[in-house]
């Protein structure tokens, strides 16, 4: 089976006969033009499959990775679609996880002792902290996971978890509204308030996730028992778990209620007393108000305290304990459990003594020690982490951050982000009207040294640009290095005529220089103020887009190609006058040719607008030239569409505004068309600033 991936256009072969995995929904088959990725295949896939997916492509979580080559979350990296006739989407492509087990082999006794024994108390925190890590990371993205449970949490030797069945997580199309909502969920990781719901006719919260997240984490730290389970006390018949969690009967809370702990349960007072606090908020608190409930982050921060506490036990150095305790609840289990240590030591595991049955012979009962808490350690707090099986430390997943931003930083909340943008386009702005005046006071008073900053600088800048494709391009990427000595050489020449500019207005006392890199600033500010309020559509599915979707689509388009038209159309027109009739002198050509430039891009983007509109909403629009993370030429090209469209609506806006309010500035046009006038002038000085910069930033990756 030939499938394609759609925003890559790499055309990948699928052998039906090699699949990895199979389930209700589709098979995973791997991939063999990279290894380290696998595809989906659903079984009947639907158009609300594709739109999906696509919804989830464009919004990718800030997943906290930690290991080169490992993914926290198996997110679509990319859509397969059919090739030939109707191009629908069948599936995915996503990470491939290996070296993985479910998170219940690590939590159940008996399968960690017999498949994974040197896992001790600390991989487990480590793997609730990681775990906590990366449900933040989907709930900060807007996404809920909906169906929790141990079945979609894989996780490695060194406490890495990776969360699988993505595809079936709740995904809100933010352009629309529109919830895909997951359909199915388990029970036992069921909150109270859904308990006995049709899923499919409900919308989730983050909140009933993070009752789930309790369960697996009370499960990792509490040997597999689940935190509902319990000894019932009445004389009927013992209630479901599913009854005992909707009427929120939690055997280690503070109320009474008809259950007491299974005496199997490793003893309550074992786990780190904020720990203890936020199970109860949880389970007690959170029964009846769900808001109460820990989210994801404040679990990951316990978590970690409640790992820097523990202490090694003096017997055997795989028994990690709190060191509020008075002495080690695992030396006390493994005699209650005769003599099956939940975590034997690096010896026994060696001479196979931990796969040994339990010992059978009668003895005299003893009394259960109690375990105490102190205020005073009974064993120093150990320096540093273990090392992972006698090898290294187990790693830990960051707190989540932007993917484009470095493994060093915070990455910036939205008011920041829009000061940032706004800094950035002021400074873009002024550098823009500064290039442009120094050239044009060259050229029109005779400026040498202007022209001469440009030569140095483009000279510079290529050398710049060859020095980077010499050393950074790989020597087969012929045309990257060109295309790093052509970009070098336009931006060496754009900052030397900038700075120039700026000189030449200075020396020459010019004031419309500095009015010009004035109102360049001003443009540029709200350029980014602008950009970064209104991202680019990504969510748009493959096939036909009609409706709001299309209505959108095709008004961006219709912007993008309105301007280039009327921009070519239009000084094509004036070119044609001038050779073809009498010759202007130069500079009224070029006045001309300016004005004219400006105008028919404003009514070419209006135009364009409202055509694209009319065509997407009855489906005619094509779908948008998006990647993954788009930068570079990709994301160039996306820049200048998605700038046109912003700049023609921001400058019609901004136009039409200020033609009212200062009627002076109706461009000669006075009454009722001066608003008219007024957007079409905007409209089009906005849509080839649009073009110009948004080609710029999106190469640069600043979405």
């Amino acid at each position: 089976m030939q499938l394609q991936r759609q925003f890559s256009g790499q055309l990948i072969a699928i052998d039906t006969n090699t699949a990895i995995a199979s389930g209700g929904e589709g098979r995973i088959y791997p991939i063999a033009q990279d290894s380290s990725l696998v595809a989906k295949i659903y079984h009947r896939p639907t158009d609300e499959d594709g739109d999906k997916l696509t919804v989830m492509f464009s919004m990718p979580p800030d997943a906290p990775i930690a290991a080169p080559g490992h993914a926290s979350i198996a997110w679509p990296m990319d859509l397969l679609h059919t090739v030939g006739g109707r191009e629908k989407i069948v599936g995915f492509v996503m990470p491939r996880v290996t070296k993985v087990l479910p998170i219940h082999t690590f939590y159940t006794p008996k399968t960690r002792r017999e498949q994974k024994p040197l896992f001790n108390y600390l991989y487990l925190h480590r793997t609730a902290r990681n775990l906590a890590s990366a449900v933040n990371a989907l709930h900060g993205r807007g996404y809920v996971i909906g169906d929790v449970n141990e079945s979609n949490i894989l996780v490695t030797d060194t406490a890495l978890i990776t969360l699988v069945d993505t595809d079936s997580f709740q995904v809100r199309d933010p352009y629309t509204g529109y919830v895909y909502r997951c359909p199915v969920g388990k029970p036992e990781f069921t909150p109270p308030e859904l308990q006995g719901q049709t899923f499919r006719d409900i919308d989730r919260a983050p909140e009933h996730d993070l009752f789930g997240l309790a369960v697996l984490i009370f499960q990792l730290l509490m040997e597999g028992t689940h935190p509902f389970s319990g000894v019932y006390l009445g004389s009927d018949e013992p209630p479901p778990l599913e009854a005992r969690i909707r009427s929120g009967h939690f055997p280690s809370g503070t109320k009474r209620i008809p259950y007491r702990p299974m005496p199997a349960a490793p003893p309550w007072e074992m786990l780190h007393p904020r720990l203890r606090q936020m199970f109860i908020r949880c389970f007690e608190d959170g029964h009846t108000s769900p808001s109460a409930r820990p989210d994801a982050k404040t679990w990951a921060s316990a978590i970690r305290e409640a790992e820097d506490a523990l202490v090694t036990c003096g017997k055997n150095n795989q028994h990690k304990y709190g060191n509020h305790l008075s002495r080690c609840p695992w030396c006390d289990r493994a005699k209650l459990l005769k003599g099956r240590d939940p975590f034997p030591s690096r010896e026994a595991v060696r001479n196979g003594l931990h796969l040994q049955p339990a010992k059978t012979k009668r003895k005299k009962p003893q009394p259960i020690p109690v375990v105490r808490e102190t205020a005073v350690r009974r064993q120093p707090q150990s320096t540093g982490l273990p090392r992972q099986l006698g090898q290294y430390q187990p790693p830990l997943l960051p707190m989540p951050m932007s993917s484009r931003t470095p493994a060093t930083t915070v990455p910036l909340g939205k008011f920041e982000q829009i000061f940032h943008d706004a800094a950035w386009g002021g400074v873009w702005g002024g550098l823009c009207l500064a290039a442009v005046a120094g050239i044009f006071s060259a050229i029109a008073e005779g400026g040498g040294a202007i022209l001469g900053a440009i030569f140095v600088g483009s000279i510079w800048g290529a050398f710049f640009g060859m020095i980077w494709g010499v050393l950074a391009v790989p020597p087969n990427q012929v045309l990257r290095k060109w295309a790093g000595i052509l970009i070098g050489t336009l931006w060496g020449a754009f900052l030397l005529a900038a700075i120039g500019g700026v000189v030449f207005g200075a020396i020459s006392e010019n004031p419309a220089i500095g009015q010009a890199i004035s109102s360049g600033a001003a443009v540029g500010i709200v350029w980014g103020l602008v950009w970064t309020s209104f991202q680019p559509p990504l969510v748009v599915p493959m096939g036909r887009v009609w409706g709001r979707r299309g209505a959108l689509l095709g008004a961006v388009w219709g912007a993008f190609l309105g301007t280039l038209a009327g921009v070519f159309l239009g000084s094509g027109l004036v070119v044609w006058q001038q050779y073809s009739g009498t010759m202007t002198p130069a500079n009224q050509f070029a006045n001309l040719l300016l004005v004219v430039a400006i105008v028919a891009a404003g009514v070419g983007s209006l135009g364009g607008t409202v055509s694209g509109i009319f065509l997407g909403f009855c489906g005619f629009a094509p779908k948008l030239p998006v990647s993954f993370q788009p930068s570079g030429v990709s994301g160039g090209i996306l820049g200048g569409i998605w700038g046109s469209f912003l700049g023609a609506i921001g400058g019609a806006v901004l136009g039409a505004g200020l033609s009212v309010v200062f009627p002076a500035m109706s461009v000669g046009v006075a009454g009722e068309l001066a608003p008219v006038a007024g957007a079409i002038v905007g409209s089009g000085l906005g849509a080839i600033w649009g073009v110009i910069s948004g080609i710029v930033w999106g190469a640069l990756g600043k979405w």
